[in-house]
């Protein structure tokens, strides 16, 4: 298959490396970053041990070849400016999210014509130009969403998989978004206001307290908005992906470190959006989205 990652930090450095061990794979990022790919390869260190030097890299869209999926990973506050960007692909390739937060397929959907649900798990670092570390491996659900059709959908799958990535087609990849968004709104703020990797969360304590509480509110809210989750069950989850990936450090907590913005806005703080849309307590996160945003204000050269 003929892939773009459009957004080339940790995630989609290492989805470059990955799948472009078998597929045609053509990355936009920023200058340093390809910059160091061109001269050294991709290196990825951790779960994933390579350096991937068959990738075609570019920091110029316009000299992209039409691909037959795009994979959008860069951060959701950047996701209309993306999406305009890729304005000459609305009507020849599938568009997916694989970002973080609520709301980014929708944003895709208003222009692109065919879209597709994604939702992935896998703990990653940028260390510098042209090296990430690999903390951490989960799964990627993949659904319709726009337009789309299962002949869309099942050669990406297969591509995943043959990369030595768990993937799945899913039924409903609505619910499955606003899990990943309920998972990363009890993870990401609490491992960035802590500044401790994932898998400190499981104490067997206060945080674990604190997430139940997350994940309590937070799943009220969904079924606010017709999302059915069980509490009990994304509590499992979010163990097992804490697990898997115990060594990772949070994007939330790498952008604070970085001074850069955070996604704050696309996760907790639209989880705050819906419950006031539709009347709903929200305490927990609304708490959680403040403190992120005052942790943003005293953090050094934020980037917006």
């Amino acid at each position: 298959m003929k892939f773009l990652i459009f957004g080339t930090g940790a995630l989609g450095s290492l989805l470059a490396a990955r799948l472009a061990q078998d597929n045609d794979v053509t990355i936009i990022g920023r200058a340093e970053h390809i910059k160091a790919i061109r001269k050294h390869g991709l290196r990825v260190t951790g779960k994933t041990e390579l350096c991937q030097t068959k990738l075609r890299t570019m920091t110029n869209i316009e000299d992209s070849p039409i691909p037959d999926a795009i994979l959008v990973t860069v951060k959701a506050y950047d996701t209309h400016r993306a999406v305009a960007s890729l304005a000459r692909f609305y009507h020849s390739s599938s568009f997916i999210s694989l970002q973080n937060g609520l709301g980014n397929e929708e944003v895709m959907a208003r222009h692109a014509k065919k879209v597709l649900g994604a939702v992935i798990n896998q703990g990653v670092t940028l260390l510098g130009p042209g090296e990430i570390f690999h903390a951490g491996t989960g799964s990627t659900e993949f659904g319709l969403y726009s337009g789309t059709t299962i002949e869309d959908v099942a050669p990406i799958v297969s591509s995943f998989k043959k990369a030595g990535m768990p993937a799945s087609i899913v039924d409903d990849i609505r619910t499955h978004i606003w899990l990943k968004a309920v998972l990363n709104a009890a993870v990401n703020p609490l491992t960035a206001l802590l500044r401790i990797k994932t898998g400190k969360l499981l104490d067997g304590g206060p945080l674990e307290t604190a997430i139940r509480s997350i994940v309590l509110e937070s799943v009220a809210i969904a079924k606010s908005s017709d999302t059915h989750l069980d509490e009990e069950e994304v509590l499992k989850i979010i163990r097992r992906v804490i697990e898997a990936t115990q060594a990772n450090k949070s994007s939330m907590l790498q952008d604070l470190e970085k001074g850069r913005r955070t996604e704050i806005d696309a996760i907790n703080g639209a989880i705050v959006e819906i419950a006031r849309a539709n009347d709903v307590p929200h305490p927990v996160n609304a708490l959680l989205t403040n403190l992120i945003r005052a942790a943003e204000t005293n953090s050094s050269s934020i980037s917006t």
